[in-house]
């Protein structure tokens, strides 16, 4: 028998103890399968239960029946808003046992009068689906990471070190071939292809505009700890130092084809003219009788005084055909915008910016071309002199010192609106089942995060004999499952479904039948919500014994039909590969081809050699090396628990005990409990908290 206490946090932060009814039974169940599950994560144990309307009671929740009650604090009708939760603590023999958050479920009443009230004790805090509802990863804050689309940024990351964002060989379009022969030709391929022989020429060139960028997954956790309070975890697994996450990138692929093309972008990229002259212009004329003056230190023009100005604009596109438009901001906040083609010339005054407000301009033009734009303004001030009649004072302040500057729109690549369309509880539900991943809240309020086996490797074993029931015990088959299956849903690239085609096997995906084991039970299924690509490594063509390898592996994100497609999100790892086979490079601009042989190559292992970890669930030949790759997600992330579930010696123990309290306030899920010199891992443990009486739920643990 324990000394169970209730204690919940009223508005001013003092704690309430509330009374708890002598005949509820207040149970808690606790289950690894609670703690494997990415939706419940938040929580190892939820309970509803109903305590009596005390006066304190009442007290605490505000007379919640009643509202016609008026709080004395504000004037209104209860301040008790039941929509919100209020952190709570069960204490066991005075001492902490669990903390949470309580619900205020509903009132009971009798007679007219409150009886008792419903609520719900969530273990340590709220769910996870809760925290995250149905957001998508492009409501998390990656604005760091946003950059340019340009040749030059595209190469650059293409080609040096991996960090944070690359760019891999991973083409949207065409199907990509080598031919060292410049005439040789494509026997075999039907599809749209190119030539990426270093020789330039027509077609003869990998497209910088095929390519996409690429973020890694670690950065996208710490946005998702970033954008929710509630969420911080630990770096057990989510750290940098371990490689298979660490390196796993997500390919930013949104929309079908080019990046910047007319018919993909929604939104035109921005560029902010930053090129203005440093210095300070004050009129020519009468500069004593002048407050007015404009400040600019290169990227904003700071507008002082309250003299008269009038801004006149002039936009002068290199081609009149092309659209953009043209926005003002003062201080942050957009003044005006404006949209057309040609060359445009207005005053700012006609933009609604009359008289021109004093503070910090900035000026930018979009569009969803790429062009050539000359911008240019000239202001004008109005004064009035003592003893002279009205005059002008008109003097020009253009983007450079001396005239005009032409310049090159760079196109903005905001993250946000190419990263993947998924839901955020998706992308972790996927990170988390890709590595086996378990997770519990912390005391301090992290969130451990670890694989399951070093969520085993972390308990202790307790002996347990002394406590169990014998006069009865369960022992049932622990075989629930008929049947494994561990794949990824997005398995529809042109590669991945020509591999199932041709092999009858889905790529990557590991299935185990144990029909002839047992006719009964059901799937264990753990399906990945991403892309799941089969790269290919290019031959040389001019072989005619198909046996030259070049060193480019690249990925082809088409469909069966060789059409363009977005699938599910991609995750792969970058390989930069060094002094490998020369590739030519054509640039979006018509600029000329140029030749490197240095460029991020995508993989499914983590390096390309033979030995190296993959993100396949089954034993696969390596796309780079053609020789069997046998480390993959199944064996080193299941292998232990799958070969634990499935021994034909194992078996689902039920007992009953009745631990101490210095045993339950201290018991983990990772522990081991010995019985009659027999060591088990816990499924689930129930415990009535009025009778200490405890249900447990026990698995053979064969690797004590």
């Amino acid at each position: 028998m324990y000394t169970i206490q209730l204690f919940i946090k009223d508005n001013d932060g003092s704690d309430v103890r509330v009374d708890l009814f002598r005949d509820e039974s207040v149970t808690i169940t606790q289950t690894i399968q609670n703690i494997r599950d990415i939706g419940a994560i938040f929580t190892d144990f939820t309970r509803t239960f109903n305590i009596p309307a005390s006066p304190n009671t009442n007290k605490l929740f505000k007379h919640y029946y009643n509202s016609d009650i008026v709080s004395s604090s504000n004037n209104l009708i209860s301040d008790f808003d039941a929509r919100s939760r209020k952190d709570a603590r069960i204490e066991l023999n005075h001492t902490p046992f669990k903390k949470g958050q309580i619900r205020l479920d509903g009132v009971l009443m009798k007679d007219n009068k409150p009886n008792s009230y419903k609520i719900t004790f969530f273990g340590n805090t709220v769910k996870l689906s809760t925290v995250l509802r149905d957001l998508k990863l492009d409501a998390l804050d990656l604005s760091a990471f946003d950059t340019t689309y340009t040749e030059t940024n595209i190469k650059n990351k293409l080609q040096s070190a991996i960090g944070d964002l690359t760019v891999p060989i991973i083409t949207h379009t065409r199907r990509l071939v080598y031919n060292s022969d410049s005439s040789g030709s494509y026997v075999g391929y039907t599809g749209i292809v190119d030539d990426i022989h270093k020789t330039a020429g027509d077609n003869k060139a990998l497209s910088l505009k095929e390519l996409k960028y690429a973020l890694r997954v670690h950065k996208i956790i710490e946005a998702i700890e970033a954008r929710f309070s509630e969420i911080k975890f630990s770096t057990d697994f989510f750290n940098t130092t371990n490689q298979p996450y660490h390196n796993l990138f997500m390919w930013l692929h949104r929309k079908e084809g080019d990046v910047g093309t007319d018919a993909q972008v929604t939104e035109p990229f921005v560029q902010s003219l930053n090129t203005f002259a440093t210095g300070t212009f004050v009129p020519a004329n009468n500069p004593s009788q002048i407050s007015s003056s404009i400040v600019s230190d290169g990227t904003t023009l700071t507008v002082s005084g309250t003299d008269n100005l009038i801004f006149s604009i002039s936009v002068t596109p290199s081609n009149n055909s092309i659209n953009y438009s043209l926005s003002v901001s003062i201080d942050g906040e957009q003044k005006f915008n404006t949209q057309g083609t040609g060359v445009l010339s207005i005053e700012m005054t006609s933009l609604g910016i009359n008289p021109v407000e004093p503070g910090d301009y900035t000026f930018s033009i979009s569009s969803t071309s790429s062009a050539s734009v000359t911008f240019t303004y000239a202001v004008t001030m109005t004064t009035q002199g003592a003893l002279e009649p009205e005059q002008v004072d008109e003097q020009t302040y253009s983007v450079s010192s001396s005239s005009a500057i032409a310049f090159t729109q760079a196109q903005a690549f905001i993250i946000s609106k190419e990263i993947p369309d998924i839901k955020i509880i998706d992308f972790l539900t996927g990170i988390f089942k890709m590595f086996n991943l378990t997770a519990f809240v912390e005391d301090d309020g992290t969130i451990k995060v670890q694989t399951l086996d070093s969520f085993y490797a972390s308990g202790v074993s307790r002996n347990i004999t002394d406590f169990v029931d014998i006069n009865q015990s369960e022992i049932n088959n622990s075989l629930p499952f008929k049947e494994i299956d561990l794949r990824y849903l997005g398995l529809q690239s042109f590669f991945a479904d020509t591999h199932e085609k041709i092999f009858n096997l889905e790529w990557g995906t590991e299935t185990i039948n144990f029909s002839d084991v047992t006719q009964d039970g059901s799937v264990y299924k753990i399906e990945l919500p991403f892309e799941h690509h089969k790269f290919q490594r290019l031959l040389d063509l001019n072989d005619p014994s198909g046996d030259t390898s070049t060193d480019i592996q690249f990925g082809w994100s088409v469909n069966i039909d060789q059409s363009p497609f977005v699938g599910k999100p991609l995750l792969f790892y970058p390989v930069r590969v060094t002094s490998g086979t020369p590739i030519q490079l054509k640039n979006f601009s018509g600029g000329a081809d140029i030749a490197i042989s240095t460029y991020i190559v995508p993989s499914n292992t983590l390096t390309l050699a033979t030995n190296s970890q993959s993100i396949h669930f089954s034993t696969e030949l390596s796309e780079y090396t053609n020789e069997t790759v046998l480390k993959n997600l199944f064996s080193e992330y299941y292998r232990t628990y799958i070969s634990d579930v499935f021994d034909s010696k194992n078996r689902l123990t039920r007992v009953t005990a009745y631990l101490p309290a210095k045993i339950l306030l201290n018991l983990s899920l990772a522990d081991r409990l010995e019985i009659n010199q027999k060591s088990y891992k816990i499924n689930s443990i129930t415990t009535d908290m009025e009778n200490g009486k405890s249900e447990l739920e026990l698995i053979n643990d064969f690797n004590a």
